[in-house]
């Protein structure tokens, strides 16, 4: 197996990896973690949302990373002028989509998550007042447009492959 195959394995890998947790994360924890009752709110964010978080950042960063690299080492972006052939266009996009999705776990989805595990502490009426309902609105949002970015993404890598 050659560099290029292991780079691709890897970016196949980090990027299933994110899509998974994402999709995961849409469908099944923040619906579950919504129905529950106030007070079990925390400790489900705390294990099932902040615990594997550092996972699925990993695995993003290896879908991005690998990504640069990708670019790079396949010679279709060998300069800032191979960013104006269709190829680069999409490529530049994709990367672009990708620090919009990680701006918007740093600062919606994280930040959400942080507040709701410390959500009966977090509300001035022993948590169970308005903070903590706009936090869990919050995962939602940011948790649908993270999930919304990383398709935007897996549509332009499949686009790249025809340009």
């Amino acid at each position: 197996m050659d560099g290029g195959s292991i780079l691709l394995f890897l970016h196949l890998l980090g990027g299933a990896s994110w899509l998974g947790a994402s999709v995961f994360a849409n469908a099944v924890l923040v619906p579950y973690v919504g129905r529950r009752p106030p007070a079990e709110r925390p400790d489900l964010v705390q294990r099932l949302v902040r615990a594997p978080e550092r996972l699925v950042i990993g695995s993003a960063l290896l879908a991005g990373v690998t990504g640069l690299l990708l670019g790079v080492s396949s010679g279709r972006i060998r300069g800032v002028d191979d960013a104006g052939t269709p190829y680069g266009m999409l490529w530049v996009a994709s990367i672009a989509v990708a620090i919009a999705v990680f701006a918007t776990g740093g600062a919606v989805t994280s930040r959400a998550a942080a507040q709701l595990a410390t959500w009966p502490t977090a509300d001035s009426g022993g948590g169970r007042g308005s903070e903590g309902e706009t936090a869990l609105r919050r995962l939602r949002v940011g948790f649908g447009v993270e999930l919304a970015g990383i398709v935007t993404i897996l549509a332009l890598m499949v686009a790249l492959g025809r340009a």
